[in-house]
């Protein structure tokens, strides 16, 4: 451990380590302690706002008898004026989703702009400041570097400054910090060497790649068949387009991060990704179960679950023979299933549109 390295792009601090390590239980507990004074009683929410948003990482009540709040946690390099704005706009997504304001909880990692800085305040919550909030959030709350280091003369560093130390001094290894005996940092740099292990470990990237490749293979055949049928040019274009749709959902899947380090073994991901391979493309061979997809598997985010269950949704539809989308039919059966939270099928059908816009940039890069 004493000679173990991260590499620069999961420095601490980075959005794809600090959104892993929060989404460990004990680091959890510290974070909810501190601001809501409860252990045990969060759980990681979904991050996906109806209006097509998204925020870092969401913590929910593990039930909605306990009434607290859910905690909305970003993860930002620059704090200014516009990202204040947009983190705004999700506290009143939150709130229309939970029916209570969100606890706001910033990590500034790198710059608070000079407009932000004047209209914060020092808050009674250690290495935090308070940003003005009424009638969106109980607390906004800020961490930057200057303010957690005036709470660092005590050791053992409180667990909430030693994690917010840690994100916020983006230090590449434990020696380079001088709180390196601390319990908590040390807690969280042995958090981070195993996150980095089961990554990167050599069996996970081969499996990795032995799924995209058996993927891309298995659809490339599907669409050379329906050349050799003469299918029309319509039908290929479809068929090419859903290879588009599975390359965006595995970039997403391998980039975005929404597991955490203590996610489920690499073995048991693979078997379960490439379960929901073979289900879409029985789907596909027999349009009358795309429906029953089991579109609740882990190895996807829940955000990608509903569009990929909208997806199956209208071509089921279409090879029916059905010319239009019915969305009222698709919203019901998706709401039914717990697959979204969506207020309308009018939201459902901006969104999936969304989703299909970006598909169409990441392929165009």
């Amino acid at each position: 451990m004493s000679l173990f390295v991260l590499p620069k792009w999961l420095r601490p601090g980075t959005d794809l380590m600090s959104k892993a390590i929060i989404h460990d239980s004990k680091i959890i507990n510290i974070i909810t302690t501190t601001l809501s004074n409860t252990q045990n009683d969060y759980l990681v929410g979904n991050p996906e706002w109806d209006n097509g948003t998204r925020s870092d990482v969401v913590l929910e009540a593990k039930s909605s008898v306990l009434n607290l709040p859910p905690i909305i946690i970003e993860i930002q390099h620059t704090v200014n004026r516009l990202f204040m704005k947009r983190v705004i706009n999700c506290s009143l997504e939150a709130f229309n989703r939970h029916k209570l304001d969100p606890i706001v909880l910033i990590i500034c990692t790198d710059t608070l702009s000079d407009s932000v800085a004047k209209e914060v305040k020092t808050s009674d919550i250690p290495a935090c400041y308070d940003f003005p909030s009424t009638g969106w959030a109980p607390n906004c709350l800020i961490v930057c570097k200057r303010r957690v280091l005036e709470y660092t003369d005590t050791m053992p560093l409180n667990p909430f400054i030693a994690l917010t130390l840690f994100l916020t001094s983006r230090e590449l290894t434990k020696n380079c910090s001088l709180y390196q005996d601390d319990p908590t940092m040390q807690y969280l740099y042995t958090l981070v060497s195993h996150f980095h292990q089961n990554r990167l470990g050599d069996q996970h990237i081969t499996d990795i790649l032995a799924q995209v490749l058996d993927t891309q293979d298995h659809e490339h055949t599907k669409i050379l068949e329906l050349i050799d049928q003469n299918s029309s040019p319509k039908t290929v274009a479809k068929a090419i387009k859903n290879l588009q749709s599975q390359n965006y959902a595995m970039k997403r899947k391998y980039t975005d991060m929404n597991l955490g380090p203590s996610s489920i073994p690499t073995n048991i991901s693979t078997a379960i990704a490439t379960a929901t391979t073979t289900a879409a493309a029985a789907a596909v061979a027999d349009p009358t179960i795309s429906e029953n997809i089991d579109v609740t598997l882990e190895s996807v985010t829940p955000y990608e679950r509903g569009m990929i269950f909208v997806e199956n949704f209208k071509h089921t539809r279409m090879q029916k023979g059905f010319k239009r989308m019915d969305w009222s039919a698709c919203y019901s059966k998706g709401i039914e299933l717990k697959l979204f939270k969506y207020k309308s099928a009018d939201v459902l059908r901006n969104q999936f549109n969304k989703y299909i816009n970006q598909q169409k940039k990441i392929v165009s890069k």
